[in-house]
């Protein structure tokens, strides 16, 4: 049993509109939590693309001044 409230009966409004075949309002619960289940495993997925795209973006602002030479210099000075 599942206590009706303010937002469940908005999101069961916009489900009967989705689905007006579907007249039991159990099964159209049961099609909303599973569509939700499913939302939130895609989400980290989501999260790692969107984190990949603004990294990506970032690359080429920052350049190392100095050249080769230097480089390699800093790489002796790390042992």
């Amino acid at each position: 049993m599942v206590t009706e409230n303010t937002a469940l009966a908005s999101a069961l409004v916009t489900a009967r509109a989705a689905w007006p075949q579907e007249k039991s309002t159990a099964r159209l619960i049961t099609k909303l939590a599973v569509i939700g289940a499913e939302g939130l495993e895609e989400e980290p997925t989501r999260a790692l693309a969107a984190r990949r795209t603004r990294l990506e973006a970032s690359l080429g602002q920052f350049s190392f001044v100095g050249g080769l030479a230097r480089l390699a210099q800093m790489r002796q000075d790390w042992d």
